[in-house]
């Protein structure tokens, strides 16, 4: 990273280059991170899901063993 005084020794042109690079980067960052959360709540989903199922399972067996 470049210093604020290194910055302002650049011409108009090159600090816009500088920051435009700098942008750049932080939207790949966020691009990346939200991509991470997204399989990350598609696991919790799932997972979720999975677990509903189970108990929705057990709570028919046992409804289904009080009535025999």
């Amino acid at each position: 990273m470049a210093s604020l005084s290194t910055i302002s020794q650049m011409s108009r042109y090159e600090q816009m280059q500088y920051y435009r690079e700098k942008r750049k980067a932080a939207y790949e960052a966020v691009q990346s991170q939200s991509s991470r959360a997204t399989g990350l709540v598609s696991v919790q989903l799932s997972q979720s899901q999975g677990m509903g199922n189970l108990v929705a399972k057990i709570a028919s067996q046992r409804s289904m063993n009080k009535t025999a």
